[in-house]
């Protein structure tokens, strides 16, 4: 495309004697720009050679969509173009006038004609084309083809680095970016792009150390939450109530809750509660609500009233608008009396001994946390001791598998009429067994929470 000649050559293509030189410039055409004028565009039909007499020539190459990136400068005694004596393909780069420039341009048209007028003038102008040629593969290898290959096997230690050079940038890119070429604008670009790399892995490296210290402290709120959850019954409580839980949030800290406490010798507190929400936002509303829960059940009875006074707490300062569905209720052991109320829960199930399963799908006030002086109503049934009462989040009915399918309330009811058990622990490692092979290992959507309960037989 281009060809730098050696200083001594600065009148060629012109015969150092004046009447040979004259003797060119008959056949050559003067050109005059003045800076910033384009000689030619990258893709226009090449005709032919250009002699730089004066002035300086910028070479250009046009990136499609992404503007255009500076190849060389070219001088007094240089060319341009000089490929297109032989071959008629497109320019491939853009020439432009970097001052006022005079230029000589011998076309191939012309090149044709001296060739039948003047042989020997023309032979002596293929002559020198060829010593152009020869000179520009010459620079080549010598300015272009060696420095890029310092320049690959840099690109090369810096990969192996993660484009991060220890102490002083690397003076091979460094020294290749201070040319005036297409060398120096590849290494100026390696510059530029190990620079923004290097920004990049220092802003990575904080964000990763930042999400470490995050994803430590949600470990710490999960431990904590799970503080809030009861130990296993002792052995004399295990006596008098049946009692198994399970619950598994879906990220470090969730939003489910469960407890199971005796008020008195025959009175056994439960209950289950689902926050709006997930993660730490839904734990601390969790951890409050149970908190609730625990400290005034012993005092206030019956469960709606208890409830209506945690629906009232909750309300309180509740800025970030969350609320929560529960299912609480109170179990007489020696009795076998049960009395619930439901906040906006699902429905409890309860499990005989024929299979048969019962729904207690009465009467659900709002969830708590929403409109405050809610009077919730008190539910009665009797509980027998061959009888499991089964409560769950909706986490365990709107478990997702692989294809965005719903576990589904009629899957957990066909599991729980298949077959009867009157121990609560294979109960509830049953549903669990199941909605996880249903899910197929797909990533859980929600929090998972359910318990199961009966009175001990006598």
């Amino acid at each position: 495309m281009d060809t730098s000649l050696t200083t001594s050559q600065s009148l060629s293509p012109f015969a150092p004697q004046r009447v040979e030189r004259e003797r060119w410039l008959e056949h050559l055409e003067a050109v005059t720009l003045k800076a910033g004028e384009i000689l030619f565009r990258q893709g226009d039909a090449a005709d032919g050679i250009y002699f730089i007499e004066t002035g300086e020539l910028s070479i250009w190459l046009e990136l499609s969509g992404d503007g255009r990136v500076k190849l060389r400068d070219l001088g007094p005694g240089q060319c341009v173009g000089e490929m297109a004596l032989y071959r008629q393909e497109p320019r491939a780069a853009s020439a432009e006038a970097a001052s006022h420039c005079r230029l000589w341009k011998l076309t191939a048209a012309r090149l044709a004609e001296l060739e039948r007028e003047a042989p020997a003038l023309a032979s002596a102008m293929h002559r020198h084309v060829v010593g152009l040629l020869a000179e520009r593969l010459a620079y080549s290898n010598q300015h272009i083809k060696d420095p890029l290959a310092r320049l690959a096997h840099a690109i090369r230690d810096l990969a192996e680095n993660e484009f991060s050079t220890p102490g002083a940038a690397d003076p091979r890119i460094a020294d290749a970016a201070l040319r005036n070429d297409e060398v120096g604008a590849i290494a100026g670009a390696v510059q530029f792009l190990q620079q923004r790399l290097q920004f990049y892995l220092a802003d990575l490296q904080k964000a990763t150390s930042a999400r470490e210290q995050i994803e430590s402290e949600l470990r710490i709120a999960g431990r904590i939450q799970s503080s809030f959850l009861p130990a296993p019954l002792g052995p004399a409580d295990s006596a008098r109530v049946d009692f198994a839980a399970f619950s598994r949030p879906a990220r470090e800290a969730g939003g489910d809750l469960y407890d199971g406490f005796f008020l008195d010798a025959n009175r056994f507190f439960f209950v289950v509660g689902d926050v709006s929400g997930k993660g730490v936002p839904a734990a601390l509303f969790m951890a409050v609500t149970a908190m609730c829960l625990r400290a005034l059940a012993p005092g206030i009875q019956p469960v709606g009233a208890l409830l209506a006074r945690v629906n009232d707490l909750l309300c309180q300062r509740n800025d970030t608008m969350q609320f929560v569905t529960l299912l609480a209720g109170v179990l007489d052991t020696a009795t076998g009396e049960l009395s619930w109320t439901n906040c906006g829960h699902p429905a409890p199930i309860i499990l005989g001994p024929d299979r048969a399963l019962v729904l207690l799908d009465e009467e659900r006030g709002p969830p708590a946390g929403v409109f405050e002086g809610v009077s919730y109503s008190t539910q009665h049934r009797t509980l027998r001791h061959d009888e499991i009462l089964v409560i769950y989040t909706d986490g365990i009915t709107e478990a997702l598998d692989p294809d965005s399918a719903l576990y589904g309330e009629e899957r957990l009811e066909a599991l729980l009429s298949g077959a009867h058990s009157c121990d609560v622990r294979a109960c509830v490692a049953r549903i669990v067994e199941d909605v996880e092979r249903f899910v197929r290992g797909a990533p859980q959507a929600d929090d998972l929470t359910l318990i199961a309960l009966r009175a001990s037989r006598a």
